[in-house]
């Protein structure tokens, strides 16, 4: 399974990147998981408070993400 991360804000700052691809062996994977993963890759997300979006709806932690998904990394934000 291969799945796009898209970065924003600070969290492209702290990763350095904007976009990047992701593989697994496994076929699906949870936000949960991937979050995990996410977060031992760069460490300085650990304390940072994001939303995450998977082909561009918020999620929660037990979305299923899939192959070929988009998911979205993103700083708190205002509306007004």
């Amino acid at each position: 399974m291969t799945i796009t991360l898209k970065y924003f804000g600070l969290l492209a700052d702290i990763t350095q990147l904007k976009e990047e691809q992701f593989s697994f062996d496994q076929e699906t994977i949870s936000v949960s998981a991937l979050k995990s993963k996410i977060e031992n890759s760069y460490q300085n997300m650990q304390n940072t408070t994001y939303n995450i979006a998977v082909n561009q709806t918020m999620s929660d932690l037990k979305t299923v993400i899939k192959d070929n998904d988009v998911i979205a990394f993103l700083p708190p934000f205002a509306g007004g």
